[in-house]
């Protein structure tokens, strides 16, 4: 492919910095990732950072430490990576799902009062593609309901709402950094959170629910969800450059917009309460999806579907009625994405501006 939907900026720096830490013997939980627990942690404006080994851990845990059980129901996005959804149903737990807001595809808060039960415990945003949720009225929705929210960033480091810093706004916050995400550390995540009680509990959760003064003693159920240092001392040199990410990737949309908006196609955007990060670059096509990416795939542009729309993947199409989301699912229906990624030079901008007119024009 030569435009690849996206690879890790994996240089020098992070190189000599895992052959530094194998150096010094310890390579498993250590030093390392306590010391990017709180540079994240800090990054994100809050008190507490527990790393992990996947973003679908963190959801895990911090689904786990708020007492998420058999029973109980968790409001979520139908239109999202599976695992969103997946670690509400590890918990035998149901996800309850609510569609998106047509302009952002982010869930609508207006529809979310309408889904609450007695058996409602959690709210489940995800700030899809790196742009925020609108998650004010879901916060008072949530104070109102007595209910907790654990944002999904994974997707959305650096990412501002109202100013204020994607993952510090919610009860617990969950971001992954998975190769082709903002920044990388190969495989990992992290929950963060101001609530010193919680972050305990996910630090005991994640290590087979260990207490931390009495080793081999497991007052709960936990789980082997350990980040270790190597992945870490990468981490840490990734999130030095994560602002520098975001700027390039901002660039590459403006031009891009600019030189597409005269097309028949939703473009990404930006809501006035918004700073996007633009994890990718997502469009809809009103007719012809499939020939476009067709096209663009015979040129040399990867392409992916708009993730996942979850109530029709099998696990879960015979417990929900998919026609309860017509947003979610005519987006499905209609969108892909392109990478976004900040190696990405003016050529190859222009290279994806030209196969995008052509596709468009032979549809």
């Amino acid at each position: 492919m030569r435009i690849a939907i996206g690879k890790p900026d994996i240089g020098r720096e992070e190189i000599e910095a895992v052959e530094e830490t194998m150096r010094t013997g310890w390579v498993t939980q250590g030093e390392r990732v306590e010391e990017f627990e709180k540079a994240f942690a800090k990054y994100c404006g809050v008190k507490y950072g527990v790393a992990v080994n996947t973003g679908t851990a963190a959801l895990h845990v911090a689904l786990a430490s708020i007492g998420i059980k058999r029973g109980d129901e968790v409001i979520t996005t139908p239109l999202s990576c599976i695992a969103t959804a997946n670690p509400i149903r590890y918990l035998n737990s149901k996800p309850v799902f609510v569609d998106v807001d047509p302009k952002t595809l982010n869930i609508n808060p207006s529809l979310i009062k309408k889904k609450i039960t007695e058996k409602t415990k959690a709210i489940v945003p995800v700030h899809l593609f790196g742009h925020p949720a609108d998650i004010d009225p879901i916060m008072e929705t949530a104070e109102t309901s007595g209910l907790y929210v654990i944002e999904d960033a994974a997707q959305a480091h650096g990412a501002k709402y109202k100013g204020r810093k994607v993952g510090s706004i919610g009860h617990i916050s969950c971001f992954s950094f998975y190769a082709d995400k903002l920044i990388t550390t190969v495989e990992g995540g992290i929950a963060v959170t101001n609530d010193s009680e919680l972050a305990e509990k996910m630090r005991s959760l994640r290590n087979l629910g260990m207490d931390k003064h009495k080793k081999f003693y497991h007052p709960m159920l936990g789980y082997n969800y350990k980040m270790s240092d190597i992945h870490a001392s990468i981490g840490i040199v990734q999130l030095k450059k994560l602002d520098s990410y975001i700027t390039k990737r901002r660039e590459n949309v403006a031009y891009l917009n600019e030189k597409l908006n005269d097309l028949n196609l939703k473009l990404p955007s930006e809501e006035d309460y918004a700073f996007n990060v633009y994890y990718v670059y997502h469009i809809l096509v009103n007719n012809g999806k499939e020939k476009t990416v067709e096209y663009l795939e015979r040129e040399g542009i990867e392409t992916r579907p708009l993730l996942s729309f979850i109530p029709a993947q099998p696990p879960y199409q015979n417990k929900y009625d998919a026609n309860k989301y017509p947003v979610a699912r005519n987006a499905h229906q209609k969108g892909f994405y392109v990478s976004n990624s900040p190696q990405l030079t003016r050529n190859d901008l222009n290279f994806l501006v030209s196969a995008l007119r052509k596709a468009v024009s032979r549809r």
